[in-house]
């Protein structure tokens, strides 16, 4: 063959390529499905006193920039034991229902729920069975220094880490939760608020929670201030909540031991160390249904940030429905807890924080907030 019938060919052959590239290149037409806002269940028993607490609510879509749900209303809800007892759930804010203490939950007894919706559907959970729950036994931090780039630079980003020792106990197969909660104490000053209006001459403008008012003064200083009531928002206490499911099966266990769990952090900052950080922790007993469940959920919340999500399975739950064919997606499981708490001080950062500057918006600004004081709270 020589050159010129060489390159001759070659043409041909890209000639052809593309045609059939070119060929393949075209509209795709397929109808995408109607996008369902599922109801979402979530509820629980345990062998602590009650209330017990379902919240109903609507899922939302993947394009949505709120995480609110929609509540669903006007359900009727009841509990189910193993020996035949009942009890009606109340609704106490929408979309929240709440028992009134006739049951309590008990080891080795199982519940399950059944709903029935405004328009006459009904849903109910499979039974759970409350299984025994071994004992925490030692909660501790270990401080680690991190930084985190921002835009203006790099900057501190230390905590401290939690983990816990804890007895498997005796329950069946030892599927286990761990349920970290943090919370700390803020302190506000929104009687001191100021708002900006032209021409910029701060003025006085308490929040109404504050127990002030502004009165007249002289010309320039902003109104006076005049104490009416006590302040309903300057104290406050907020939580933070584990951002997976903490379960048994990451962890090592040494006969009947756990070793070394570690549950969650602590951020280090001036607000979080204003006063002290109280760490809750909540080891919970699950059956083997539970647990596939929250394994579930786990699986999917680490891989949601991740571009190489492994596939992890649809999450459905135990609810069933009834005389509908309206999917329910969610859980009504049943536990035993044992709880443990410590406080971690300012003492115990390894340097000294510098306190922020009165803070003048009202605490309960602060999300997950409460102005009443934690039981344990010293």
């Amino acid at each position: 063959m020589n050159l010129k019938t060489f390159f001759w060919r070659m043409k041909i052959r890209w000639v052809v390529a593309f045609v059939l590239v070119s060929a393949c290149v075209g509209p795709i037409d397929f109808k995408v499905p109607k996008e369902e806002f599922l109801t979402v269940v979530e509820g629980m028993i345990s062998d602590s006193p009650g209330p017990y607490t379902v919240t109903i609510s609507k899922g939302i879509s993947l394009a949505s920039d709120s995480t609110y749900r929609p509540p669903v209303t006007n359900v009727k809800v009841k509990l189910f034991d193993d020996e035949g007892n009942t009890e009606d759930f109340t609704e106490v804010k929408p979309g929240v229902y709440s028992t009134g203490g006739i049951i309590q939950g008990q080891v080795g007894h199982s519940y399950y729920i059944r709903m029935e919706t405004a328009d006459g559907k009904i849903f109910e959970s499979e039974p759970d069975k409350i299984n025994p729950v071994g004992e925490i036994e030692n909660i501790r931090y270990e401080y680690e220094a991190r930084t985190v780039v921002k835009t203006y630079g790099e900057i501190a980003a230390n905590v401290f880490k939690i983990f816990v020792d804890a007895n498997a106990g005796s329950g069946n197969g030892n599927y286990v939760r761990w349920k970290f909660t943090g919370t700390y104490k803020v302190v506000t000053y929104p009687e001191l608020r100021m708002t900006y209006t032209p021409p910029y001459t701060p003025y006085k403008d308490p929040a109404p929670c504050s127990g002030y008012i502004l009165v007249g003064g002289p010309t320039g200083s902003g109104g006076l201030l005049e104490k009416v009531g006590e302040c309903e928002c300057c104290t406050c206490w907020v939580n933070e909540f584990e951002p997976l499911p903490q379960l048994s099966d990451t962890q090592l266990i040494s006969g009947t031991q756990f070793n070394n769990i570690k549950v969650g952090e602590v951020p280090i900052n001036e607000v979080v160390f204003y006063d002290k950080y109280m760490v809750d922790v909540e080891q919970m007993s699950l059956t083997k249904q539970a647990y596939n469940f929250f394994k579930l959920i786990r699986t999917q919340k680490q891989g949601a940030s991740s571009l190489f999500q492994p596939p992890s399975g649809e999450i459905m739950g135990n609810i069933n429905p009834v005389n509908t064919n309206e999917t329910v997606v969610g859980i009504f499981w049943a536990s035993s807890i044992n709880k443990k708490s410590i406080f971690i001080l300012p003492s115990a950062v390894p340097y000294n924080i510098v306190l922020r500057d009165s803070v003048l918006n009202p605490c309960t600004n602060y999300p997950n907030s409460s102005t009443i004081k934690p039981e344990g709270w010293e």
